[in-house]
């Protein structure tokens, strides 16, 4: 297996003679095997490895996860650096899982380490065959484009993972033939988790089926990238042509004529542009591509919010993609006070300024009624996830642009212009409180909702939203 990986590395040129690899290492069989393999490779290449570890603050065995940790890379001889965190706590803060907290913080950290070594630096991680499979599974289930088809890439910039030609079952193998123990973390063997169950339950059964059912999964995703990479190469010449970038407000103009392109080119094109005005790529997917395309068949006028705030309005020339500090009229900083809420999980109990206390959490809404009340709301959770700006919302006070859905057919009204009809008194206005999406209010608190994720018949979970009284 070790020749595998070795072969792997210089087929995908992961590292040069000199550099610096920063090896994120948790203690579990992958990341031990991967620090142990790349120990191996810097006999005969002169790398310098780094090993970096981060306790989540969750797991009763964390402290002897990084006792493990330590002693292993003393025995290796390799410097190991450790962050100390509260998940949970982070996941509150950025209004995400606790999961992807997780995730955001070690790549942060990892990121932090490898910074001053500039070009030379490599972050290395323990992704394997299955987590590829798990990964293309997870992505065709949710909907996902050729994107997520491809899987998990061997590079991504400065990120490296040698181990993503091997399986699991060869990993344990290499580590039990050397002697090599390593920690078992519990969590993995819940199939609460999505990634769990198909590692758990599908994957095996997809084997029975179709024996080599896995390698041929990873054999397709390696095609899916070679698709991807061609249609990028295209669609970035037409792009050229199509969307106009102002640099100074930081606007991209959409022509019409992206409308003559084959679908393939033309969704290509438009998650660019997505992701080209936020400057970020995570989340951004089919339904917003989608929900893009729609505005060139709506009339002139019609405007959409898209995740991480982008703004789209149809104009007679396209669409204009703007990003969200464009719509910040910046209000008194002491109405800037804003909360996330999260739509993974339940959250903790938020108490603003003014002495308003609210709860969140995604539940199934089972046999339960709808709340009528102005004290509880529901929203539909799979609408929200699909549309608005993943993964949270904000709980604020108004801005002037905001506005709500009002009908089915996507009519909309200025929340400022409700206030007037709806007689609310002038210096209240700026100090009462919104669930909204980017400019999107869904709930005036104490008034109103949008129409926009509305509870329908066929909702299965929800998220819901609760004013704490005083008893």
């Amino acid at each position: 297996m070790i020749q595998k990986v070795y072969e792997y590395i210089e087929e995908n040129r992961m590292l040069q003679d000199g550099q610096t690899v920063v090896v994120g290492v948790s203690g579990g069989a992958d990341s031990v095997c991967l620090l142990t393999i790349l120990t191996e490779y810097a006999k005969a290449h002169p790398l310098t490895l780094i090993a970096a570890h981060v306790h989540h603050g969750l797991r009763k065995n964390a402290d002897g996860d990084e006792e493990y940790v330590r002693t292993l890379c003393e025995s290796l001889h390799v410097p190991l650096k450790v962050l100390h965190i509260d998940a949970a706590k982070e996941a509150g803060k950025l209004g995400v899982s606790i999961e992807e907290a997780g995730r955001m913080k070690r790549y942060e950290f990892f990121r932090e380490i490898s910074a001053p070594f500039g070009a030379s630096g490599r972050i290395a991680v323990a992704h394997h065959r299955d987590d590829l499979c798990e990964t293309v599974l997870f992505q065709l289930f949710r909907g996902s484009g050729v994107h997520g088809l491809r899987g998990i890439l061997p590079v991504s910039g400065n990120i490296i993972r040698p181990l993503l030609c091997v399986s699991k079952e060869e990993i344990c193998s290499y580590l039990e033939a050397r002697n090599i123990s390593w920690r078992e973390d519990e969590s993995n063997e819940e199939t609460v988790y999505a990634r769990n169950r198909i590692r758990h339950e599908i994957l095996p059964i997809a084997e029975q089926i179709c024996p080599g059912a896995l390698k041929h999964i990873e054999e397709a995703a390696s095609k899916m990238k070679d698709v991807e990479e061609f249609i990028a190469a295209e669609a970035a010449g037409e792009k050229k042509n199509l969307a106009l970038c102002d640099s100074e407000s930081g606007q991209i103009r959409i022509g019409n004529k992206i409308t003559e392109l084959p679908a393939v080119l033309r969704r290509e094109i438009l998650l660019g542009c997505l992701q080209d005005v936020c400057h970020k790529k995570r989340d951004i997917g089919t339904a917003q591509v989608e929900a893009l395309e729609e505005l060139f068949a709506s009339q002139v006028g019609k405007e959409r919010d898209f995740i991480y705030g982008i703004h789209a309005k149809r104009t007679y020339e396209g669409v204009t993609l703007a990003p969200s500090s464009e719509y910040d009229p910046g209000f008194e900083a002491d109405l800037d006070e804003e909360y996330r809420i999260s739509l993974s999980e339940e959250g903790p109990e938020i108490d603003t300024s003014d002495g308003m206390r609210f709860t969140y959490s995604v539940k199934d809404r089972g046999n339960d009624e709808i709340p009528t009340g102005e004290e509880k709301k529901w929203f539909d959770e799979e609408e929200l996830r699909n549309c608005v700006s993943f993964p949270y919302l904000v709980l604020r006070h108004p801005k002037r642009d905001d506005y709500l859905i009002i009908n089915r057919d996507g009519g909309t009204q200025k929340v400022y212009d409700f206030f007037k009809n709806a007689k609310v008194p002038e210096e209240m206005r700026d100090k009462l409180w919104v669930l909204a999406s980017g400019r999107q209010v869904l709930w005036i608190v104490g008034y109103r909702m949008g129409e926009f994720g509305k509870v329908k018949e066929g909702t299965k979970k929800v998220l819901e939203i609760a004013i704490v009284k005083e008893e």
